[in-house]
């Protein structure tokens, strides 16, 4: 079985299989964290699957070889788990669909202005709204593609990486404060951070020191109220376009979301009304009640500011430290988590940025503000940076392919 995510799903998969007298190996590819999309309530179930399918081998075939396209994941699973997957490339070599960019509209108003003030300016910009995809084809016809991440894993980045279209991003200081807004691996879900029975995560050095900061319970009723009247707000200007689109699809994708916005509304109001003890909704789905403190969210050993003993060096951080961990006790969809996220760790993200592959690839090229991002769209050397992508492409291509073959010969 091929498998991508959510882990747990897979699984159930090879469960279901064994209980009919089939096996089924896994071959695992990951880019979310390990527990995305399993049920709190068959956590117990998870942490017994995966054991089985990681541990010693019985025959010569292995029953399950896993991969991950981010070091930080890898990170991630090793300080649950003790178990480190191998960091495998992600390449994208037979996208021949579009790509989904889009840029900030507060970043989009301050590019025009500044080109307003430089008439002369010999290099024009074309800006893609998220609702837009462009086809590869095309966007390799630009000089350059200006990418303002979203996640610390993208995948349009590694297509675009693959297709050696030149990239240009935030330097460090602005980059970090993009890639964990929405990141599925920074979130704070206290599930996500779950450890595995009988593994004790290795000791992080400032682990401890930030637990004070964290506010225990459910969200303050004030960060409900605010969010509500932010949700209101982008919806009515959501609205608004959808009043001033060209065309019925258009208006019908502008009215989904903020149709969207209100049903997510209801949770937040939720919040504002400290009714957090009854169940609610956003519009991904069900957002469960807050639990008594004493069946919180599972967690299989003790925090890891218990960890008495160090085990050893290893990071400052913990992999979870780019956000405080979510002591709502909520089952819930991650959109609301968006909304209601209440803080971030800056230090933890800059540490942890210096594993991400924007950081690490050769060939990138970088801004620290929008007038240098305007020089060196002119002083690009295309062909200079193409030739880095191109050889670090080649070079990880034969890595990427050897594992894969080993793989496929394992199981």
């Amino acid at each position: 079985l091929l498998c991508t995510e959510p882990l747990a799903g897979c699984l159930m998969l090879r469960q279901a299989a064994m209980a009919r007298g089939h096996r089924l190996p896994l071959l695992g590819y990951f880019g979310v964290a390990l527990l995305n999309s399993c049920p709190p309530e068959d956590l117990p179930l998870f942490w017994a699957a995966f054991a089985e399918v990681i541990g010693p081998r019985t025959t010569a075939q292995a029953e399950a070889i896993f991969a991950v396209n981010n070091l930080i994941l890898s990170e991630q699973v090793y300080f649950q788990t003790g178990q480190r997957m191998p960091y495998v490339r992600a390449h994208g070599l037979y996208t021949v669909w579009r790509a989904p960019l889009f840029v900030y509209s507060t970043t989009q108003c301050a590019v025009y202005r500044f080109l307003q003030g430089m008439p002369d300016y010999p290099i024009n910009f074309r800006f893609v709204e998220e609702s837009e995809s462009v086809p590869y084809s095309e966007m390799a016809q630009y000089k350059a593609v200006v990418l303002f991440p979203w996640d610390h894993a993208l995948m349009t980045f590694y297509e675009l990486y693959s297709a050696g279209i030149p990239l240009m991003l935030p330097a460090t200081e602005w980059m970090y404060r993009f890639l964990y807004q929405r990141g599925q691996l920074s979130v704070g879900e206290r599930l996500y951070q779950s450890i595995m029975p009988g593994h004790t995560p290795p000791h992080s050095e400032f682990a401890s020191e930030e637990e004070f900061k964290e506010n225990p319970g459910p969200p303050k009723p004030a960060s409900g109220l605010a969010t509500a009247k932010a949700a209101r707000g982008v919806a009515e200007d959501v609205l608004t376009r959808a009043m001033d689109a060209q065309d019925l699809e258009s208006a019908k994708q502008y009215i989904k979301a903020a149709l969207e916005l209100m049903q997510d509304m209801r949770y937040f109001l939720t919040v504002a009304e400290n009714r957090t003890d009854e169940d609610s909704s956003t519009s991904m789905g069900a957002v469960r009640r807050s639990r008594p403190a004493e069946v919180a969210a599972p967690r299989a050993t003790a925090p890891v500011s218990s960890a008495a003993k160090p085990t050893g060096p290893w990071h400052p951080y913990t992999p979870f430290q780019m956000s405080t961990r979510d002591s709502n006790d909520w089952t819930r969809m991650r959109k609301g988590g968006w909304w209601l996220r209440r803080g971030v760790r800056f230090d933890a993200m800059r540490y942890w940025y210096q594993f991400s592959d924007f950081a690490r690839f050769p060939g990138l090229q970088y801004f620290e503000n929008l007038p240098e991002l305007f020089c060196l769209s002119r002083s690009l050397d295309v062909r200079a940076a193409a030739e880095k992508m191109r050889r670090h492409n080649q070079e990880t291509l034969v890595h990427s392919v050897a594992f894969w073959v080993s793989s496929f010969v394992e199981l």
